[in-house]
């Protein structure tokens, strides 16, 4: 049975049984029986406990193999020391589907991951599908199931279907955010909780709902991430398919990595790196659960924006300040209207309030409700606005009136309407809850209205753009049997950076006091003089570097300095000589360029500032290799030191397309070796005026082979 097949048979379920129930509802074994006859159930349920006869007038069976009909799905409420007898039980049975509800395994340490090992090695055996352990359980939505004991699922109501999925790592915090989501009116198809994910993860399961019918919207909580490779695909999926694909992944913080690691064994990578992937392929992140609920909220109503251009009406001058400040940092374009849509607001509105956006139609609305309506009808014709935000404070009677009134206009629009109403919920609860049922996006504060439209602004972006141009090498062959063991050290990278056509300086290894005598006379002065080795890798550190060196004397001198140094610094320092360099004169701008293997993503590669502001500023921009030249021009447009290389105040303008080139062909360099290289790293990079190109000035790329030799570079940044 393949993943998709399982997940279908554990959400649509004709059968299934509840091994280790209890009598008491009140507890964690009991719950899953009660809220299947809560919400009426329409298959059979197989109650399993030696203890008892019968539950609730169903008849109680001693085990799994005293059930007299088929069982799709087996709750599992036992104690984890019992789980291999059960999963015995399950194999004979031809259970296929379980949900392990039980803690005690990896998360709890060493033997409770031995055991967990035991038990998906004994299910895989079986062909038996687990989701959890140590988790809550799953909910189909739409045909009222709920699998587990989540108190969610106690709600007297029933369940609001719609079309958001959500699958989540953490049982609790997901289905409480259900429930917080399910009191705003958003609806949804399925929701799963992973636990664990022994077997079945959250992106299986964000995979199913990607590809389901009923659901136009997937969420994820992740703790880890189980493949990154997948989630990449399923970001690509996401795209293709149109569906907005929210992820709020925790562990950004050490804090917050080690508290992941407790609590369901998941390693966590790095968040730096989670953004970068997620800008690149278009996923939606959320920060926390109210980010996540005010997104699925807007990405629910399903209209997508053409663009970032906002136009606000309001009755009160200082909301439209507000959303006016939010804007910008937000990348939003509070947009000029055109005068002659700027003239037929002026008719609505009265002459003391205000025609720019945002627009202030004052509190005359109070008296005159057809303010707010008739100017939001002249902006839904307007094809400079991309997006209408209406915000007001009105309640009671009034509020309600106009709240019906946007609703039925926004119905007859593909515009986006978005509606801010600041106030109680006693005063404007009513007209808010005709907004949510009518599935039009309301808020309760500026910041909120805004942030959701910047994130449907550039969903709607991303999934009109073109798939990225495929690489051009220009020419360029990436070399693939190479001695890809232990580190390059500068020499040997810069060889590797000349045949990719990126410019180093004319240069000679010295390699022993013979040899500098044979040289001296040839160098082209002035030069500057580096130590080679394996061994040193932080060259001023060592001080082996001596620069402006401008005569066969003085390069002799510095040569014996060198090597000194090199001896005093490690004395068992392996020299492969020392590099005699053209010192390049020509006035320039410093960036680097990096390559990083990451375990869950594979080769990253990294640019930013180079020389010491790698370290000190930290201004870099990530992409997954290979990139094209489009993403590698955009990298640098991310950087806050870009304006460098556009000539700020007037300055040089530099050869920013040499160096994206560059970026493009180190890239597929990483690509082409991904799984062997561990880190690269050409820093610093001089980019040069406009038109003369770049120059690698020093460089080093780290094998992976063993843990001492990667142990011996130095990190990317």
């Amino acid at each position: 049975m393949s993943k998709r097949e399982a997940i279908e048979r554990l959400l649509n379920p004709e059968s299934i049984a509840i091994v280790g129930v209890s009598q008491d509802f009140t507890s964690i074994s009991g719950k899953p029986m009660k809220n299947l006859i809560r919400h009426q159930f329409k298959g059979q349920i197989y109650p399993i406990n030696p203890k008892y006869e019968e539950i609730a007038g169903f008849t109680c069976y001693p085990s799994l193999l005293d059930i007299p009909g088929e069982v799709d799905v087996a709750l599992i409420a036992v104690s984890s020391k019992r789980m291999m007898q059960i999963l015995s039980e399950c194999e004979q049975k031809n259970v296929r589907s379980v949900i392990l509800f039980g803690s005690g395994f990896a998360e709890i340490g060493e033997e409770g991951e031995r055991l967990q090992e035991e038990v998906l090695e004994k299910a895989k055996k079986a062909g038996i599908t687990i989701l959890g352990p140590n988790c809550i359980g799953l909910l189909n939505v739409k045909k009222s199931i709920p699998l587990g004991f989540s108190t969610s699922f106690e709600t007297k109501e029933g369940f609001l279907s719609g079309n958001v999925g959500f699958a989540s790592q953490s049982g609790a915090l997901g289905f409480s955010l259900f429930g917080l989501a399910q009191e705003e009116n958003i609806g949804f198809s399925h929701v799963i909780n992973t636990g664990n994910q022994i077997d079945l993860h959250t992106l299986d399961c964000i995979a199913y709902m990607l590809e389901d019918g009923d659901t136009d919207v997937v969420a994820g909580y992740l703790e880890g991430i189980p493949d990154g490779e997948m989630l990449i695909r399923l970001a690509k999926r996401a795209k293709t398919l149109k569906k907005p694909l929210i992820v709020l992944k925790a562990g950004r913080s050490e804090i917050g990595r080690k508290a992941a690691m407790s609590h369901t064994a998941s390693l966590t990578g790095s968040d730096e790196t989670f953004q970068a992937i997620a800008k690149q392929y278009g996923l939606v992140t959320a920060n926390d659960v109210d980010d996540m609920i005010d997104l699925m909220k807007v990405f629910s109503r399903g209209k997508q924006s053409n663009g970032n251009r906002v136009v606000t009406i309001s009755n009160s001058g200082a909301a439209g300040i507000a959303m006016a400040d939010y804007s910008e940092p937000l990348g939003l374009e509070l947009v000029r209207l055109p005068n002659e849509t700027q003239a037929k607001v002026e008719e609505i509105i009265p002459s003391y309030g205000s025609a720019l956006n945002p627009i202030d139609i004052t509190a005359q609305a109070l008296k005159e409700q057809h303010i707010f309506t008739d100017t939001l009808e002249v902006l839904i014709n307007e094809d400079e606005v991309d997006v209408i935000v209406i915000q007001t404070t009105f309640g009671g009677e009034l509020g309600q009136k106009i709240c019906k009134k946007v609703a039925e206009i926004d119905k007859t629009t593909a515009k986006p309407i978005i509606v801010t109403i600041t106030g109680t919920a006693e005063i404007t609860g009513e007209g808010r809850t005709i907004l949510e049922k009518a599935n039009v996006p309301v808020y309760t504060t500026s910041y909120k209205t805004m942030f959701a439209i910047k994130h449907l602004s550039n969903f709607s972006r991303f999934s009109r753009g073109q798939e990225p141009d495929q690489f051009e090498d220009g020419g360029v062959q990436i070399e693939e049997n190479i001695d890809a063991t232990g580190i390059w050290t500068e020499v040997r990278v810069k060889k590797e950076l000349d045949s990719l056509g990126i410019k180093i300086p004319r240069g000679t290894l010295i390699k022993d006091r013979a040899h500098l005598q044979e040289v001296k006379t040839n160098v082209h002065y002035p030069v500057v003089c580096k130590g080679i080795s394996k061994d040193v890798l932080h060259k001023t550190d060592a001080g082996s570097v001596k620069a402006n060196i401008k005569d066969a004397a003085e390069l002799e001198e510095a040569y014996e300095s060198i090597v000194s140094s090199l001896h005093v610094y490690n004395p068992d320092a392996d020299v492969e000589g020392i590099l005699a360099e053209e010192m390049l004169q020509d006035e320039s701008v410093e960036m680097f360029i990096g390559v990083k293997e990451d375990p869950q993503f594979g080769p990253l590669i990294v640019c930013g500032l180079g020389g010491i502001f790698v370290e000190v500023l930290k201004d870099i921009s990530i992409r997954r290799a290979p990139i094209t030249d489009k993403e590698a021009f955009a990298m640098l447009k991310e950087l806050k030191g870009y304006p460098l290389l556009e000539g700020v105040r007037g300055g040089t303008t530099r050869d920013i397309q040499a160096l994206t080139d560059a970026l493009v062909r180190i890239s597929q360099f990483a690509s082409t070796h991904q799984e062997r290289i561990q880190e690269m790293d050409i820093n610093p990079l001089w980019v040069f005026e406009d038109g003369k190109g770049i120059a690698a000035l020093d460089g080093i790329i780290v094998w992976k082979q063993n843990e001492e030799t990667v142990a011996k570079a130095k990190p990317l940044i």
